[in-house]
């Protein structure tokens, strides 16, 4: 019997591990100003979404998605000994695409 739990986030809740981000995509050489303003991650739980003024917002990230948000943003925790960080679907400012970061609001291809 297995007695580790399985959590999953609800609400606008995301559960990220943090990631140590590359430091060169393609000829893209990614400024240290970037990395020091920004917490890179892998998305580990995502909730199916969120309600707002009574419309739903699905969540725009998956399970394995590779983020990025503000260091602001997000809280420190622990799950079954997992360092994990939480952080509100809003707060997420990218995802990875086929190993470039796009901003939310670009369409990719």
């Amino acid at each position: 019997m297995n007695d580790k739990k399985i959590y999953k986030a609800l609400g606008r809740n995301v559960f990220v591990k943090e990631i140590t981000p590359e430091t060169k995509v393609g000829t893209f050489v990614i400024p240290d100003s970037l990395n020091a303003d920004f917490t890179f991650g892998e998305v580990i739980s995502v909730a199916e979404g969120y309600f707002d003024n009574g419309n739903f917002v699905p969540a725009s990230v998956a399970i394995g998605d590779k983020i990025a948000f503000p260091r602001t943003a997000g809280v420190k925790i622990t799950l079954n000994n997992q360092k994990l960080i939480r952080v509100f679907m809003e707060d997420i400012v990218a995802k990875e695409i086929d190993g470039e970061i796009l901003e939310d609001n670009e369409k990719g291809v």
